[in-house]
């Protein structure tokens, strides 16, 4: 049996930078020119925030059944989610997942979300 995604939230802003536990690539924030831009790795199933998907693996399409919608497809799915984008996330059922959730300080609490597989 594939249990769900592992979660764990940082106690940290959200801008902290996030590291691939499985080769140690920074995924977000590696380059000091442009601390947006995404360099995921192999292993990363998905970066994303409470607006929108940042990037989307395949391994993440074929999971969650993504393949052949368009982004505007993938968006309407997550904002019907009770959970928004980190419940729709935790959705993900691949062997060993993690989910790396952070937050900004109270009142904004918009989250960033970080989700991490190794290869099966």
């Amino acid at each position: 049996m594939i249990h769900a995604i592992q979660r764990t939230e940082l106690k940290t802003f959200y801008y902290t930078p996030v590291h691939c536990p499985f080769c140690g690539t920074r995924v977000m924030g590696a380059d000091p020119q442009d601390e947006t831009r995404i360099t995921a790795c192999p292993h990363t199933l998905f970066i994303a925030h409470d607006t929108a998907f940042e990037y989307r693996s395949e391994r993440l399409n074929q999971n969650l059944n993504l393949n052949g919608l368009s982004d505007k497809e993938v968006e309407e799915r997550w904002l019907r989610d009770d959970g928004g984008m980190d419940g729709f996330t935790n959705r993900v059922r691949l062997p060993d997942a993690i989910k790396v959730a952070a937050f900004a300080p109270a009142p904004s609490a918009y989250g960033s979300y970080y989700g991490f597989a190794p290869f099966e």
